[in-house]
This record gives structure tokens, sequence and C-alpha cells, in this order.
């Protein structure tokens, strides 16, 4: 049974490679700039190609770049070995002007769900980057991957061109969210751009205007409240980074190490944020914990 659904994944993973306007052989050929579409189909063959555990099925660039959880890995190795089927759904980020393609997922794996985040650097086009971060049942408190499915298309909705933000006003409204979690509590907090109603979901969870059996009393708050009543307070935003922004979707991907003082935990999140009219809409997060004094795996943004 494994091995036909292995035959069945490499064939579809194939297919999809076809439809982003390659071949599994594709390396030597010349090819046109990668647009969303193309971005897209980068994205459904890496997800194909994990279910299939055969990462030989990519077009990777020599001396591809990958991390799992912010340490450097070998490619076909880790999730590699016991990922499932991915579920259907996805929250994409596709930025055709750099190359850039990301998702939100899930995957089965080992009987349970795994919340999924990957992003791909497409040069050539070939992938020449892959992050990801996985998050297991058990792992982390705010967990809930079954609600994946019920989130609503915010993230898939273009915003009308006239509407449009630039990269730099994508970036800066992140960007806010971020240095309003670490001055929360100081002089120094402005609060973020948060539109009314603003919910932030942390790995399919939840964490703000819950008013059914929060999991927490904060979560009851809605997120401007949580920084007003310092409910994160001590939080280190480090190793921030908007490696890729989605001016037509008005989303922006924000990777960031939070780290906290005395013994608290070290967490690395990657956020999508969906902005339009200046005001952050929504949150989508995966937040897995990493060992403490390590990161990322990446530079940060100058």
């Amino acid at each position: 049974m494994h091995t036909i659904r292995a035959m069945f994944a490499r064939s579809l993973a194939t297919a999809l490679l076809l439809a982003a306007g390659l071949s599994p052989d594709a390396s030597a050929q010349s090819r046109e700039p990668c647009d969303r579409a193309c971005l897209r189909g980068f994205v459904d063959g890496y997800l194909a190609a994990l279910e299939a555990h055969d990462s030989a099925l990519l077009d990777v660039a020599a001396g591809v770049s990958y991390t799992e959880n912010g340490r450097a890995a070998t490619l076909g190795k880790g999730l590699w070995t016991s990922a499932g089927t991915p579920h259907t759904y996805r929250d994409y980020a596709l930025a055709p002007e750099t190359g850039g393609a990301a998702a939100l997922t899930a995957l089965d794996e080992n009987g349970g769900v795994t919340q999924l985040f990957v992003r791909l650097a497409i040069v050539g086009p070939q992938i020449a980057e892959i992050e990801t971060i996985v998050v297991r049942p058990g792992e982390e408190r705010w967990f809930a991957p079954e609600n994946l499915a019920r989130l609503s298309k915010l993230f898939a909705t273009p915003v009308p061109p006239a509407e449009r933000h630039s990269r730099a006003e994508l970036v800066a409204a992140a960007n806010a969210y971020f240095t309003a979690v670490e001055t929360e509590g100081t002089p120094a907090f402005v609060q973020a751009p948060f539109a009314t109603g603003m919910n932030r979901i942390e790995n399919g969870l939840q964490t703000t205007n819950v008013t059914d059996n929060p999991r927490s009393d904060r979560h009851r708050w809605s997120a401007a409240e949580q920084l007003e009543r310092a409910a994160y307070a001590g939080t280190i935003v480090t190793e921030r980074r908007f490696p890729l922004i989605d001016t037509e979707h008005g989303v922006a991907v924000g990777i960031a190490v939070f780290r906290f003082a005395g013994e608290g935990p070290t967490l690395l999140l990657a956020e999508l944020f969906k902005v339009t009219g200046g005001q952050l809409r929504e949150i989508r997060a995966v937040v897995r914990g990493i060992p403490t004094g390590t990161g990322a795996g990446w530079p940060a943004s100058p």
C-alpha cells in the first residue's frame, strides 16, 4: 500500500512540475521568469515530492540551502522520511518579482496531523533555498491544525490593484507588529496597526477574540488589548526577516525568533500578515519551540 501511494505521489509531483512549465530534468533548459502559477506549481510539486519521500523529484540548484526548524538539514532526511498525505488547505504567498514562494499548510504524519510552513526561493528557475518549520502534536501548547480547513479565504483574496500597498508598506505594517510585541509594557510601546476585529491564528488555534472556551483568558481579548495589557511583556524579537512579500494579495511573510529573559522558551515563528488599507487584517502563524541558544538558521534582514 505504501509503495502504491509513493508511486502515485511521484506521478503527481511530475505532473505538477510539468504544469509549472518545468520538466523533472529541466535544470539544463532555458526558462521564462516564474509567474504566480509557476511559483505555486513549485510549492505543490514540493509537497507532492515530500509525500513520495523522493527529493530527487525536485529541480534544485547546486548547493541548495535547506533548513528544518532552524537547523541546516540534508534534503531527503527529517520530515522527508515520514511525511504523509498533504492537506488541501494551503495559504500561499507568491512573489514573482523576487522568485519567492511560500505556503502554510498541514499534512498527515504517523497517524497525526503536522503543521508545516515551507518557503522556497526560485532562481533560474530552480529551487535555491528551502526553509521549513514543522510542528507536530504535543510539541506546542497552542496547536489545533484540525481548524485550518475551516479558515476563511482571506489570504487567497487578491487586493484590488488601486488599493495595493508597496513592498515597503507591507513590511512596515508587519514589522510594526513585531516592534509592538517587543516593546509592550514599556514607554517605547506603539500599538500595531490592527484593523477592528483582527485575529491571530497560531498553529491553527485562534488566540484572539475567543468567546467560547478559550485555552487562555488572554485569548478572550482582542490583539490590541493583549498588547495594551502587556500580555507578552519581556519578549525579545530577534532575527527579523521579511523574505517574501506578495503585493497582489497584500501578504507579508515575516520570520523571527522570540526569546525571553531567564529560563523562558525560544520560539521560531513564521507569520503571514494580511494587510489592506494600511492595517493588519489577520495573522496566521506557525510557531515551534527550538533549543535555547539556537536561531532561525538564516541571516537576519539588514
